[in-house]
């Protein structure tokens, strides 16, 4: 029975692969590495880290604003007790004309310098620990997600001890690229088609050369005539009530005889500046993980596996307390090492580059084909068909006390496993949280997770007396077992159909097939066999082709993607980031948007739908998902003109609650 651990973790890690296994691959094309200006801090003197990426020849990544595609960069900070960062400094980007598109990006290496705040009563002798994650886009013919949490530790010295960096010349070079603040604003104009804007007179000597926007600026991306003092542009589709007249103007100084850059108001860009000591944070967060992990027993991907759970408990309701310790505290085991498992995996996958989240598994048809098979060979087993000793233990039939406990060991273990479908309360914020800390803070988040979902049985740990209250065993449980069996059959059969929707029909027809042979073979006591055709059918599935993407036939909804969603920029959005595999999405579904009510009054006020399908593994969507420091589903969240950065909904919806929460936001 300890091989059936061992086994699902491996698929875990060879289902990711066979799904994600080119995910990885932007380390080809781009590095990134936080530097620093200076050797050494001094107490109280200014201080600038710089975020520096590579980028391999052709490709680029994008600017504050990306123009008509691409994405900006997105940073988080976390800084050591005595500095904080006020301010990253943006080098002034370059046209990147492909065809009918123009965006403002940067190519080759750039360094984004990033000041610091140093607090005076630093020492000598201390020491300043900077983390920054980072998630940026480069592209060429294609564009591929990068994402990088850099770390580094700057000693603090007397001033007169700090000496210039290796990288030194590179931040004097950026800085004559930072554009300089202009003391004068630009008058935009709009006349029918064109919007001209007339730059300030204290540029009157000045060549004038370009001018990049800023996002709604009401102008189009597409570079300027320039006559004189004047730059007249096509419009964007910003209208000029809510156009913001900022930008960087590019000119060459009559002064110095060189391209320099003036920037007009702000960008709006902003970063997250968070403290490096989150005790409180953290405390809150594990204790979200627990009730998450509590409300997960009620959540309807589990119920098949409580029900077996039901089954053992009652079979040992008239046992002395130490087999009801024991039985139990296997379960619970059995929950957190697969917590725990999964937790260690994650953040292997993590450190190696790839960006995964809650329920990565159900995205590979390799495992659901697994659990497929596992769920309609534990119903087998229930209706009497076959009979493994390892779930009947403990029930006066003479097998060992080793079987009963590994029995318990693995319905704990595949609960977990199961239960991966479902974002509960409480738990899609800490799971988000954890997987953007360290390793060990990660394992805090998920074995508290699984002691919130183990706990109702630890309960008959600490209290085994509370087992006499369950029923007695007797010949009414025969029925109760095939009764029990109900739910596992009908969780096969969804594991089915979702893997449908993953690779189509031609692995529906092997998983199915294996289904009819396993069981004929079980039967027959032909157990490697049965083995034998099983990794046979997981062969198959594993090198069958990826299902061909199904164009949604509902018109109220609009498939997301981050270009659609940013030209929605300021208009009334709901986004529904859901999976198939995802049992609560559908719940949220049907009881909710599928309401006549409900979609009546999302017309009414013109909200426009989104909908994001992370069925299979969709890198966009991981992305979005990590923005918000969420690693599963369901994920929904509004924007409107006023709250351009989304507000996240809770994960279980009622109409009721619905209904209100957009009354609330679009009055």
């Amino acid at each position: 029975m300890a091989r059936a651990g061992v086994v699902f973790l491996v698929s875990l890690l060879v289902g990711f692969t066979a799904h994600g296994k080119d995910f990885s691959s932007w380390r080809k094309y781009t590095q990134a590495e936080l530097v620093a200006e200076n050797n050494a801090f001094a107490p109280g003197a200014p201080a600038t880290l710089g975020l520096k990426i590579k980028l391999s020849p052709k490709w680029h990544t994008y600017w504050l604003n990306p123009g008509d595609s691409g994405t900006p960069i997105h940073l988080s900070f976390k800084m050591g007790r005595g500095a904080v960062v006020t301010q990253v400094l943006f080098p002034q980007p370059k046209r990147e004309v492909t065809g009918p598109l123009i965006s403002f990006a940067y190519d080759d290496e750039v360094l984004f310098p990033i000041e610091l705040q140093l607090s005076r009563l630093l020492k000598p002798g201390d020491k300043i620990s900077a983390e920054v994650a980072v998630e940026w886009l480069v592209c060429n013919d294609v564009c591929i997600p990068a994402f990088e949490t850099l770390r580094l530790e700057i000693p603090v010295v007397d001033l007169k001890e700090i000496q210039p960096s290796s990288d030194f010349a590179l931040f004097q070079k950026t800085r004559t690229l930072i554009p300089a603040l202009a003391a004068d604003a630009t008058q935009f104009q709009f006349e029918g088609s064109t919007v001209r804007l007339t730059v300030p007179y204290s540029f009157n000597d000045d060549e004038i050369i370009d001018f990049f926007p800023f996002s709604a600026s009401g102008v189009s991306n597409a570079k300027a005539r320039v006559e004189g003092r004047i730059l007249i542009f096509d419009k964007s589709n910003v209208p000029p009530a809510n156009a913001k007249r900022t930008g960087v103007l590019l000119y060459k100084s009559h002064v110095s005889g060189r391209i320099e850059s003036a920037q007009f108001g702000d960008s709006g860009w902003n970063f997250e500046n968070a403290s490096n000591s989150p005790r409180a944070g953290f405390l809150w967060m594990l204790i979200s993980a627990f009730l998450g992990g509590l409300i997960l027993n009620l959540m309807p991907c589990v119920f098949p596996i409580l029900s077996m759970k039901l089954l053992s408990l009652l079979k040992i309701a008239r046992a002395d307390a130490r087999e009801v310790r024991q039985q139990n505290l296997a379960y619970v085991a059995g929950v957190l090492i697969s917590f725990l498992g999964i937790a260690s995996l994650l953040s292997v996958l993590r450190s190696a580059g790839h960006l995964i989240g809650w329920g990565f598994q159900l995205q590979s048809p390799v495992f659901l084909s697994l659990l497929t098979w596992v769920f309609f060979i534990l119903a087998l087993d229930l209706v009497g068909v076959v009979e493994f000793s390892w779930i009947d233990a403990g029930v006066g039939d003479g097998l060992t006390r080793l079987k009963g406990l590994w029995g318990s060991f693995f319905t704990g273990f595949l609960a977990v496993v199961v239960a991966s479908p479902c974002t509960a309360p409480f738990m899609g914020v800490a799971l988000g949280f954890g997987l953007a800390q360290p390793t060990p803070m990660l394992l805090a988040i998920f074995f508290m997770l699984g002691l919130g979902m183990s706990f109702p049985y630890l309960l008959f740990v600490i209290f085994p007396a509370w087992a006499r209250y369950l029923p007695r065993p007797g010949a009414w449980m025969n029925v109760f077992k095939r009764v029990m069996a109900v739910p596992l059959l009908l969780t096969a059969a969804w594991l089915v159909w979702v893997l449908a929707q993953v690779r189509g029909g031609d692995s529906v027809a092997v998983v199915v097939l294996g289904c009819l042979v396993v069981g004929i073979l079980l039967k027959m006591r032909a157990r490697r066999i049965a083995g034998l055709v099983l990794l046979a059918g997981l062969t198959y599935i594993y090198h069958s082709e990826h299902r061909a993407p199904i164009e949604s036939e509902q018109s109220l909804w609009q498939p997301f993607s981050e270009p659609r969603l940013q030209s929605l920029r300021g208009e009334k959005v709901f986004v529904n980031i859901t999976a198939d595999w995802c049992l609560t999405c559908k719940v949220n579904e049907r009881l909710v948007f599928d309401d006549a009510e409900v979609q009546l009054l999302l017309r009414t006020k013109k909200v426009r739908w989104l909908k994001g399908d992370w069925t299979e593994r969709n890198e966009d969507i991981t992305l979005f998902l990590n923005r918000y420091e969420r690693v599963g589903v369901p994920f929904y969240v509004l924007f409107s003109a006023r709250d351009v950065t989304g507000t996240p909904l809770p994960e279980v919806l009622t109409k009721s609650s619905f209904i209100d929460l957009i009354k609330q936001e679009f009055p």
